[in-house]
């Protein structure tokens, strides 16, 4: 699944490019950009595998990813509410990092978007039995 080795190799790059020592802001703020949009897309892929079509949704998107989210895998009992709020989370994130210029983005931040995403992930992985 494409989806997931994209998640993965995001992950990797974001990990390798903090253990270089980047403390750039901009940086941070593209670092916490790719790690939502790699975990929106594991969402994304968590519905495609149950018939949904999220490639045709035109208007709100991120929100209908996690509506549907909630109501065909928390509500069900198939994803734990924390993986959930994680990528609920990284969605706040991202617009911080993507809207609010005026608000500088951390390394605490990017440490944090990692924290997230490694939740989503971890329980978007479970669910789609890949390791």
């Amino acid at each position: 699944m494409q989806e997931v080795e994209f998640s993965k190799e995001t992950l990797t790059f974001a990990q390798m490019f903090l253990h270089m020592g980047v403390t750039n802001t901009w940086f941070y703020r593209m670092l916490v950009g790719k790690l939502y949009y790699a975990a929106h897309h594991l969402g994304r892929r968590l519905l495609i595998e149950i018939g949904l079509q999220p490639e045709q949704w035109r208007a709100n998107v991120h929100q209908r990813v996690l509506n549907e989210l909630h109501r065909q895998y928390v509500a069900t009992g198939r994803m734990t509410l924390e993986a959930w709020r994680a990528l609920d989370g990284l969605l706040d994130l991202r617009r911080t990092a993507d809207y609010e210029l005026a608000k500088p983005i951390r390394l605490r931040h990017v440490n944090h978007a990692l924290a997230l995403f490694v939740c989503f992930s971890e329980e978007s992985y479970r669910i789609l039995g890949v390791s």
